[in-house]
């Protein structure tokens, strides 16, 4: 068949027989995919486009500018009578309008007899931003979740856990948790709705002591959410934990801290106000009893001579026998000791003064009890500080006291301590109710030992008289030098049935004097005059030593040497 003018018409190929069934109709108005949403494509062999929508121009110049593979193999899929499809389609808009990049989901179908393919898209960009920010979300929350000391949690309406995070929790791995029982993992809290775990309520930050995997105890700070089905049904609740035991352990040593300072300002602040040593040591022990809290404490002063005084107390008696043992190991050294006896736990702090050893805090309380532990004992050390400074007061105060108090030679009570010694006496109720004997003494031919023997063997003898009088005396009796060689002796609860024989043995003793003598004819010895104190009357102190130094004087008056009994006092004189 020939054309007009008699030439021969030229062969079809594939592509016109493409490009006449695109131009059929395909994307004009009325045709099938006149409103298509997406990129609509005839492409021929090689990625030639025969036809396209607008919205397929940025395909149409990648086919043109470069395939990508997967692309080429769709097409060569479709050339070849099968249906492919590329998915995500990534086109790269920033070169050429600055866009971002689109994706499409693209189907490849064969198109005109396998001569073409048909390319049909679906704009996903947003689909996939949306999904790849969910996935993203996801994994952010799923990284702090495991990055952080949280952990969250979900337990079924069984109270079992449904789920734990992958890293588990206070040592235990998520399988060893996943479909036990929540109630066997906590302390102390019942299987109740007032539980995180089992809450009907949303709850936050809740406190909860957990058991972790090598048995101690775990301090969490639970978030929970309820879970309810489609009718409204509990199915459980999902939230997660935090530990916070060691935020709990420094605001417990925070408190305790802050608790310490409070006893220590308070005990501080009571033996400030106290100018007295013995008064404040007093204050000391009794703010120290309720503060501890213990069953009684007790300080000890310790002497030049080494020997631990008591010198306050408060709450109940002191163990003394248990306690005197462990002060000697204080003194050999020892800073702080602890012991059992007698049903009572002892703690001991030596106090100390420039290094050296001047007392001691003792603190008892029942074996059952609490032990002080380390706050306490770091009040107790700070304690014992001051009560060490007040030591040395009350020893300085103790030796001025004694310095204004004692004779210097023989370290007897001076006149006016000795007066005042026996006002506090009868100022006492017993005092006034018991019986009492006055011994006054004046040493004959004194003033001769002197003038001839000089004051240094006069001395000697008065330290003489001063052991007969010690060895003599009872323990609480009263020694006192009056005044160059006048002495007293003052014995409470000593009747005067007695007196007498005390009297003598004083005499007897006084012997021992005699080899201070300076003269024979006049040979050192001892006048001694007795007045008894009688409770039915009401005699005064002054009385009582006027009584018994007329009577030594009557001794004197007959010769020297033996003891006079002083009349009874007859009642008419005031106490």
């Amino acid at each position: 068949m020939t054309g007009p003018g008699g030439t021969k018409p030229a062969p079809r190929t594939d592509e016109h027989l493409a490009r006449d069934e695109t131009n059929l109709g395909l994307l004009s108005p009325g045709g099938p995919f006149e409103h298509f949403p997406g990129p609509v494509l005839v492409v021929a062999r090689n990625g030639i486009v025969l036809s396209a929508n607008p919205r397929a121009e940025p395909l149409a110049r990648m086919l043109q500018g470069g395939m990508t593979v997967e692309l080429r193999d769709a097409l060569n899929a479709a050339l070849a009578g099968k249906v492919a499809q590329v998915t995500p389609l990534l086109l790269d808009h920033a070169k050429t309008t600055g866009d971002a990049s689109q994706a499409l989901d693209l189907v490849v179908l064969p198109w005109a007899e396998g001569a073409a393919a048909l390319l049909l898209g679906r704009d996903i960009t947003l689909e996939r931003s949306l999904r790849g920010a969910l996935i993203d979300s996801r994994q952010r929350y799923k990284d702090l979740v495991e990055a952080s000391s949280d952990f969250a949690w979900e337990a079924d309406a069984e109270g079992r856990f449904a789920f734990v995070s992958p890293r588990g929790a206070l040592g235990f791995a998520a399988s060893e948790l996943v479909g036990q029982r929540v109630q066997s993992f906590l302390l102390g809290a019942g299987e109740s709705e007032a539980s995180p775990f089992a809450t009907r309520v949303p709850v936050d930050r809740v406190g909860v002591w957990f058991r972790n995997a090598d048995g101690r105890a775990a301090c969490l700070s639970a978030t929970g959410l309820p879970l309810h089905g489609p009718d409204g049904e509990w199915l459980g609740v999902r939230g997660t934990c935090r530990d916070i035991t060691d935020e709990r352990a420094h605001e417990a040593a925070l408190a305790r801290a802050r608790h310490r300072q409070r006893l220590l300002a308070y005990i501080l602040r009571m033996v400030r106000d106290e100018l007295e040593p013995a008064r404040l040591l007093m204050a000391a022990a009794e703010a120290l009893v309720p503060a501890l809290p213990a069953l009684g404490v007790a300080i000890y002063c310790r002497a030049p001579d080494e020997a631990f005084a008591r010198v306050a107390q408060a709450g109940s008696k002191p163990p003394q026998r248990v306690l005197a043992p462990l002060l000697d190991r204080l003194a050999a050294g020892e800073v702080v000791l602890e012991a059992q006896a007698d049903g009572r736990c002892l703690l001991l702090r030596a106090t100390h003064y420039q290094g050296r050893v001047n007392g001691a805090l003792c603190l008892w309380q029942g074996i059952s009890e609490v032990v002080p532990g380390e706050e306490e004992s770091i009040l107790l050390d700070e304690v014992s500080a001051q009560i060490g400074v007040t030591n040395q007061l009350l020893a300085r105060e103790q030796e001025l006291e004694k310095l204004s108090s004692t004779d210097p030679l023989t370290g007897l009570l001076n006149r006016r301590s000795f007066v005042n010694r026996l006002k506090q006496h009868f100022a006492r109720p017993e005092g006034k109710t018991q019986a009492a004997t006055l011994f006054y003494f004046d040493l004959d031919n004194f003033k001769l030992v002197n003038d001839r023997h000089g004051h240094q063997a006069g001395d000697k003898a008065l330290l003489a008289l001063t052991g007969i009088l010690r060895t003599q005396g009872r323990t609480g009796d009263l020694a006192a030098r009056l005044g160059g060689d006048e002495f007293a002796l003052f014995c409470a609860g000593m009747p005067a049935a007695i007196a007498e024989e005390k009297g003598g043995a004083l005499v007897a003793a006084a012997a021992a004097l005699a080899h201070f003598t300076a003269d024979p004819e006049r040979p050192l010895g001892l006048s001694v005059g007795i007045a008894a104190f009688d409770p039915g009357t009401a005699e005064d102190v002054q009385s009582l030593l006027d009584r018994a130094d007329t009577a030594m004087y009557a001794v004197k008056r007959r010769g020297k040497g033996g003891l006079e009994f002083a009349p009874p006092k007859k009642n008419g004189t005031s106490a």
